[in-house]
């Protein structure tokens, strides 16, 4: 079921970039920034989810791998001007879960499954 499903996202996201190219829309440095960002501005201000990047960035862990090695407590600590931040850091750790054991915690993988190119 996840292969269909990763399969038809697949096919969307590449008629999509196909058809409107890169979009260049959220305010972020790289595709995973995105997601955390994306994860981290339920319910709260923009300005909240820059304070959280900026300390995950300043800590060094703003990557999937780093974010998993990271104790629970510490990550909450990291993101709390997002409110709600308990359930926040575990939605950020089971996307980096996900994409650390299905993509080698590569978000550059997705983008290459997707687009139908292969990583390297």
């Amino acid at each position: 079921m996840i292969a269909k499903e990763s399969s038809t996202i697949a096919t969307i996201y590449r008629l999509l970039y196909n058809r409107f190219g890169p979009r260049h829309w959220w305010p972020a440095e790289t595709p995973f920034e995105v997601i955390v960002g994306a994860i981290l501005t339920q319910n709260v201000a923009w300005r909240n989810v820059e304070k959280a990047i900026t300390n995950l960035k300043e800590r060094g862990v703003l990557s999937a791998p780093a974010i998993l090695t990271l104790p629970e407590e510490e990550l909450q600590l990291l993101i709390r001007p997002t409110r709600y931040y308990k359930v926040k850091a575990r939605k950020l750790r089971t996307f980096c879960t996900y994409l650390q054991e299905n993509y080698g915690g590569s978000f550059g993988k997705i983008i290459c499954s997707a687009s139908g190119n292969s990583a390297t």
